[in-house]
């Protein structure tokens, strides 16, 4: 058989055929040769090298085809011309084509364009040529590396990437399997993603914590290893020796990776056994056989081992915890220092109670680059950390989640082929924290290291990895073994490694080919990323002064300028920092600030640990600093909406910049987000929506087109900050009130979280004209069971009405025809007014649900207190209360100066977020509700928080039922209403799309407690979250493909015979190529061809 197609003849003979190329190709040097390079790394933001990517894609699937052509050549074509030929064969053909061309015209439309200088959103940017060549030839191969028998290339280059990777990261990666003098020898593989390298990891760290303990019981319970257990000594973690048969649990529970991982070697040599068979006998105690409890109980274990990540972690740490059976409530989380690293002191303090309580700990993980805002932990004083308390006798794995942050140490690697001419000025870590490169340079020391390819390797999906420092952890997770004879039986088997069985040996060849052309160092990936740091750095700069002296606008970068963290700063001092950036960081090329000692020192210590950008913007309302979270909230969330995809509803073209956003928890980030919103000038605890940008593109940085993306994002921040200050600023407004009783009447305000002017519940007594009363009374025996409101005729504010005593307004039913006549209420007073901003709200949800209780012994109504948003309104008016325990006369006074009463059995808090739907089933007429009475501790106009915190004992207990009167709303309170609450995490949000600057009640635009009232209720959910894939797979046509016949002809015109002598590849020989692939490829390039337009 011919042997397998390697592009490197490929490119040789690309070379021979460019005549007018005399010097030979060379790893790059210069900046701009670096560039240069680089440009032919990927396909391009235009699909600039369309041409190229084509032919190699057109010799991938030449060689296929021979490939298959020569093996067996002795068997005959299994799908002839007369199969061709047949019905059947043209309809399938057809029904390929048609969808062919279905997805090949939606995924330009609705995917995002990674590819663009202009997404700066997630950890993804576009592939690069080779790695998605690479992924694409072995796709056609279909390898499955989960034995060398389904892929024996790709297990080999499985391994060699794994080398790659553990060299990068500063490893030992030496072939051979004992450990040699520069240290143990590294070992790493593919998985599918950092989520299952992270859980991987954690599977070790168990099974590595309780090896220790198998091995005692096995020499417990077999009489053969009697002799072991009396004789052998285990080196402790503080240095000391002790026979195994003396060692405690708490002992076993701490020993060194390498004494682990060395126990059956060092008996097998000590005393002559058979490695294989102990390692047979000891496979019944071990944790993955027996089970975690059973041995914690055989070891009279009472407190399970600690797991500590910072509070920072992703959630594949919980979903690991999960898995493993360690249990998420063994996960501890570490507080972050104001810079969002894991504090090292708060860890100190941690691991000092584990060793007082001798509860082992299995792991620290650190974060070598954070999604959220790119911080890199202290690696290099954890390490330190780990070093003291083994002295005290308490060690445990240090694991670094380098996903992210991995390939940034190939900024670290020298370039081999310049590594003595390359100027510092060149250098990719240049404008590197110097913080940063001291932490990625001990990651050398860290047990085991998750790192993606997928991620800052610019391979396609999916692809991560796991490299362990001693490659002897491994074994520690396969159930075949440990023993390996050989370098290459290592290799070889691959598979039996790790949490995966089946898995594409595709993912390696991507991996492979991107390093091997690329390279992992300063020239290679390192140049990448360096252009990553600088762009980065300078879209910093960007959002650190893009509010300089703006009116409304205010964008504050989440980690704090050099000049903000100095002991003695000021707030002149800040803003000269910030007019240096603005007038000379932003201003000035790379080589420029390179030879400019103050500006380059500034760079270095300006923005994140690596790369990822978060910011959050707030405003200005007539010069006064908005204080409100919820509101600046609600601005970031308006912003992200314009510069973000969610659907297919939405179009390309409208995003001139893709950012993304997060969710920073109070409960998490603690002190550092307090600090944050001091900055922006934000006071409250809720959680803060904020906008990040990771900066990928190599093409940036040479054309300084970070000016162009911020100034897209400065448009769109200043057009939706104008809506908040409007939305903000105390105006006139419409307003409506719902109507109880009889006369008096109470008047309910229909309060609305999103606009300034309507966030006040208020509860208001009033008289009606004669005429009036008598046309709403009259309107109720007619309907009783419809919702009656008065709508103010003007705008004016709720203060006027209360201090002028009356209103005209206009009495209707809450229909769109439900107008009854005009009126004007008198004799106004305040029952309830309070303010509902977010500095006036609770912090959670109450576990009960509260009221208002107003009205008098003859009719009774009451209102939801609304302690928390998003809320609900309900308000039922002529409720009837009936006395269970209590004095009747203390009731009745209190009634006259306000009472709460209390759902006993509505806990709310596990009832939000409301919905107006699950509402109107729980609060219809006739319903019943036990209720505790409470005197009302508060003024008639109270402040919250804290409202119904202290309410004392009851003085009655009550039953109240329910009238016709009942309003429910859950909409309308909420439209355009706060964007993020613990209760209501960031993939649940619904971001507004009713943004205005009008604060008139939803009711006067249109809404309805269910929202539009002129919405057909058959079409509730227009355009739903598939609407456009359901139409265009209902639109396909199918027909009969009448193929050409040339495509199954083994006779070639000459036009196919000129292209089949010019064959680049070294297996099309034996056979005629036909034009088949090449059909298929003027269809496969039809994207790729309207790029480059």
């Amino acid at each position: 058989m011919a042997s397998l197609p390697r592009l490197r003849l490929l490119s040789q003979l690309h070379d021979n055929q460019d005549s007018t190329t005399t010097e030979p190709l060379a790893a790059p040097g210069s900046l701009r040769d670096a560039h240069n390079a680089a440009c032919a790394w990927f396909l391009g933001p235009k699909a600039e090298n369309a041409d190229y990517f084509k032919m190699y894609v057109e010799t991938i699937l030449n060689d296929v085809a021979q490939c298959r052509r020569n093996f067996a050549p002795e068997d005959e074509d299994f799908v002839d011309a007369k199969i061709v030929s047949s019905p059947a064969f043209k309809k399938s053909m057809s029904k390929l084509r048609t969808n062919l061309t279905l997805l090949s015209g939606l995924l330009p439309q609705h995917s995002v364009p990674f590819y663009s200088p202009r997404y700066i959103g997630h950890m993804v940017n576009d592939v690069s040529m080779p790695a998605t060549l690479g992924y694409l030839m072995g796709l056609m191969y279909n390898p499955n590396n989960i034995s060398p028998e389904a892929g024996p290339l790709t297990h080999i280059i499985e391994y060699d990437v794994g080398q790659q990777l553990c060299s990068m990261l500063g490893y030992n990666a030496q072939l051979g399997v004992t450990p040699s003098p520069e240290g143990p020898t590294a070992w790493g593989h593919i998985t599918c993603d950092g989520s299952v390298a992270n859980m991987e990891s954690m599977w070790v760290a168990r099974n590595l914590k309780f090896y220790p303990l198998a091995l005692k019981r096995a020499a417990d319970s077999e009489r053969c290893l009697a002799h072991v257990a009396a004789h052998f000594k285990v080196r402790l973690c503080t240095g000391k020796e002790k026979v195994l048969s003396d060692c405690e649990p708490w002992d076993l529970l701490n020993l060194t990776t390498n004494e682990v991982a060395s126990l059956i070697t060092n008996i097998s040599g000590t005393f002559g056994l058979s490695a294989p068979t102990l390692q047979a006998i000891l496979n019944n105690y071990l944790i993955q056989t027996t089970g975690k409890d059973d041995l914690e109980k055989y070891f009279r274990i009472q407190q399970p081992p600690r797991y500590f990540c910072p509070k920072t972690a992703h959630y594949s740490w919980l979903k690991g915890a999960a898995v493993t059976g360690i249990g998420s409530r063994n996960i501890i989380g570490v507080p972050v220092d104001e810079q969002a690293r894991l504090d090292c002191q708060a860890l100190d303090m941690l691991l000092a109670d584990c060793l007082s309580r001798r509860q082992a700990v299995y792991a620290v993980v650190v974060i070598m680059g954070t999604t959220e805002h790119g911080s890199v932990d202290p690696l290099s004083q954890i390490l330190a950390l780990r070093r003291k308390y083994q002295r005290r006798g308490l060690s445990f794995l240090i694991h670094a989640d380098a996903a992210w942050g991995g390939y940034f140490t190939s900024m670290l690697v020298p370039n081999p082929a310049t590594a003595c001419s390359e100027s510092n000025l060149d250098d990719p870590a240049l404008f590197l924290n110097p913080y940063t490169k001291n932490e990625l340079h001990h990651l050398r020391l860290a047990d085991s290291i998750t790192i993606d390819p997928h991620k800052s390797g610019y391979t396609p999906f999916p692809a991560g990895a796991l490299c362990y420092r001693d490659g002897r952890l491994r074994y520690m997770v396969t159930w075949t073994s440990p023993v390996i004879g050989s370098v290459e039986e290592g290799a070889m088997a691959m598979g039996v490694y790790g949490i995966e069985g089946s898995k594409p040996g595709a993912a390696p060849v991507a991996a492979w080919l991107g390093h091997d052309v690329i390279g992992l160092h300063k020239g290679g990936f390192g140049f990448l990323l360096g252009q990553s740091v600088f762009t980065s750095t300078r879209m910093y700069g960007h959002w650190a002064t893009m509010s300089l002296d703006h009116p409304n606008l205010l964008v504050v970068p989440f980690r704090m300028l050099p000049s903000e963290t100095e002991p003695d700063t000021s707030v002149k001092r800040v803003d000269e920092e910030r007019r240096f950036i603005r007038d000379i960081l932003l201003t000035r090329t790379r080589e420029e600030l390179a030879n400019d000692f103050k500006a380059c020192s500034l760079m270095r210590q300006m923005g994140s640990d690596l790369v990822v950008n978060t910011i959050a913007c707030n405003f200005r309302v007539d010069g006064v600093i908005n204080q409100d979270v919820s509101e600046a909230n609600h601005l970031n969330a308006r912003i992200y909406d314009r510069l973000s995809f969610k659907s297919m509803k939405e179009n390309l073209e409208d995003r001139k910049v893709i950012i993304m956003s997060s969710v920073l928890s109070q409960s998490k980030y603690g002190a550092c987000l307090t600090k944050f919103k001091e900055r922006l000038g934000l006071s409250g605890s809720e959680d803060l929506f904020v906008l990040v940008n990771v900066s990928m593109s190599p093409f940036i940085a040479p054309s300084n087109f970070e000016r162009v993306l911020a100034d897209a994002f400065r448009e769109v921040a200043e057009e939706e900050a104008e809506i908040s200050v409007a939305r903000n600023r105390s105006m006139d407004a419409l307003r409506a009130f719902v109507l109880q009783g009889n006369g008096p009447i109470s008047l309910v305000h229909m309060p609305c979280f999103g606009m300034t002017t309507q966030r006040e519940q208020c509860i208001l007594s009033g008289e009606l004209s004669d005429t009036g009363l008598k046309a709403y009374i009259e309107a109720k025996r007619v309907d009783p069971t419809a919702t009656y409101v008065a709508c103010t005729l003007e705008g004016e504010k709720l203060s006027t009405i209360i201090q002028r005593k009356s209103f005209r307004c206009l009495i209707s039913k809450l229909t769109t025809d439900g107008a009854i006549l005009e009126a004007r209420v008198t004799n106004i007073s305040v029952i309830k007014n309070r303010w509902l901003g977010s500095n006036d709200r609770d912090t959670d949800y109450p576990s009960r649900m509260p009221f208002y209780l107003y009205g008098t012994t003859q009719e009774m109504h009451i209102d939801h207190v609304l302690l928390q948003a998003p809320n609900a309104q309900i308000s039922a008016g002529e409720v009837a209360v009936e006395l269970i325990e209590g004095s009747e006369s203390v009731f009745t006074a209190g009634l006259k100066n306000g009472l709460i009463v209390v759902a006993d059995f509505l806990p709310e808090h596990l009832m939000q977020p409301f919905t107006t739907d699950r509402l109107d089933g729980l609060f219809r007429p006739g319903t019943k509700l036990n209720v505790s009475v409470y005197h009302d501790q508060n003024a008639g106009q109270p402040r919250g928080p804290g409202l119904c915190d202290n309410l004392g004992k009851p003085i009655a207990r009550a039953t109240i039922t329910l009238g016709d009167n009942t309003f429910v709303d859950a909409y309308m309170i909420n439209l355009d209403g706060p964007i993020v609450t613990s209760q209501a995490p960031k993939k649940s949000m619904v971001i507004p799309q009713t943004a205005t600057s009008s604060q008139d009640h939803p009711l006067f635009r249109g809404y309805g407690p269910d929202g539009p009232m002129d919405r057909d209720p058959s079409t509730k959910n227009p355009e739903g979250w598939r609407e456009v894939w359901d139409r265009a797979l209902a639109g396909r046509q199918f027909t009969d493909d009448n193929l050409n016949s040339s495509v199954i002809s083994d006779d070639s015109t000459a036009s196919d015979k000129e292209n089949d002598d010019q064959s680049l590849s070294p297996v099309a020989s034996s056979r005629s190529r036909t034009p088949f692939f090449r059909k298929c490829l003027s269809s496969i390039f039809r994207f790729a061809s309207g790029l480059a337009k």
